[in-house]
């Protein structure tokens, strides 16, 4: 259940910006299928994916659009075409990406990172170090953008209201400003997680906060594509009635459905338990199903082992299983991108990083190596 788990799990969200380091001259706060059903491509994608080729070019690499668009074929993942990533980590910046990629045998076409949430300011016109750090990235962008910042919580109701629609403005000017305007933008995310800043209490105020965020955004960057994240594996009965769906804000202010996937509460014991998991309600199969239903494609935006869970320890097993789910739906999975942390109090799902701060995951990293990096 949501409600169990530790509250340092995710603890850049929970504390907001956890360490403040310097890149590039730059101040950034780090804060931690169903075949037969047509497949809803975003508008200015290609209209025939199947004949879609393999991206070469520096625009079309950087392209949300165009590499969602691009055709993939259940039973491999990633294959020719597979949107596969990471955050960066400990810095979110191209060079930390492409050391984990390089680890793992395989060029990262995904960078998952977030916005500094200190501030309304911060988080939308003065989130330029966001897109800085990942000018020289060669790949598509997708950025997790909270609803309100850390701490301001009642401001869900002024955003509802229409009181920071200038904000949400001045964000969708600044991916165009900077280039990446065609970017997937993780809007809210996790709004169903106990310690969210933005967590969905009165779905109504949460649907329409969104519902403002998602139509000013697209005022001044009609290209973004626009992702709804849950958290997996439970919502507190407090929150979107218990049921995560309630707070779907509607197909016309939605591209991409999504959830982010760690292996704890319940941890993965064995292939059952991920099969109940995932089917479960706040589950991959459940929510997949769900995106589905709404002709949208689907992402798992984090995912990765949580040896500070519930299981006590690493669990290449769950590696294996999340790839065999990924290649099964591989034709409706717009991307997924591995959550790496050596953070205190979080996740320590690290695959390859070395330093004393980390945890060490050697078999979920061969294992990550074997499946992904070919």
């Amino acid at each position: 259940m949501a409600d169990e788990r530790p509250s340092g799990r995710r603890h850049w969200l929970v504390a907001g910006i956890a360490v403040v380091v310097v890149a590039a001259g730059v101040g950034v706060g780090l804060a931690t299928t169903d075949p037969d059903k047509p497949v809803a491509v975003p508008s200015s994608a290609p209209s025939s994916a199947a004949a879609s080729p393999v991206v070469t070019s520096s625009v079309q690499s950087r392209s949300a659009r165009k590499l969602i668009g691009l055709s993939r074929a259940n039973g491999t993942w990633p294959g020719p075409n597979g949107m596969s990533g990471v955050n960066g980590d400990p810095l979110f910046d191209t060079a930390h990406v492409k050391a984990f990629c390089t680890a793992r045998g395989r060029a990262c076409r995904v960078a998952q990172t977030y916005t500094d949430r200190t501030s309304w300011q911060s988080m939308t016109a003065g989130s330029s170090w966001t897109f800085d750090l990942f000018s020289d990235f060669e790949g598509m962008l997708v950025v997790s953008q909270g609803l309100v910042p850390i701490g301001a919580t009642a401001d869900l109701a002024a955003c509802a209201a229409g009181d920071h629609d200038q904000d949400w403005k001045n964000f969708g000017s600044l991916m165009t400003r900077y280039g990446r305007g065609d970017s997937v933008v993780r809007l809210g995310w996790e709004f169903n997680e106990t310690t969210s800043p933005w967590r969905a209490d009165d779905p109504a105020v949460w649907i329409a906060c969104y519902r403002r965020a998602a139509t000013n955004i697209r005022a001044t960057n009609p290209e973004v594509l626009l992702d709804w994240t849950i958290n997996a594996h439970g919502t507190p009965a407090g929150t979107c009635g218990g049921v995560s769906t309630n707070c779907y804000p509607g197909d016309d202010y939605v591209d991409i459905i999504g959830i982010d996937n760690y292996d704890h509460y319940p941890w993965s014991s064995s292939k059952a338990v991920f099969d109940k998991a995932a089917t479960d309600p706040e589950g991959l199969t459940w929510l997949h199903d769900f995106a589905r239903d709404h002709d949208k494609l689907f992402s798992v935006g984090e995912w990765g082992v949580v040896p500070t869970g519930d299981a006590g320890q690493e669990n290449q097993y769950f590696v294996q299983w999340m790839h065999d789910w990924f290649a099964a739906h591989a034709s409706t999975l717009a991307y997924e991108a591995y959550f790496s942390d050596c953070g205190e109090g979080g996740v320590q799902s690290s695959l390859y990083r070395t330093d004393a701060a980390c945890l060490k995951n050697p078999k979920s990293a061969a294992q990550y190596r074997a499946l992904f990096g070919s």
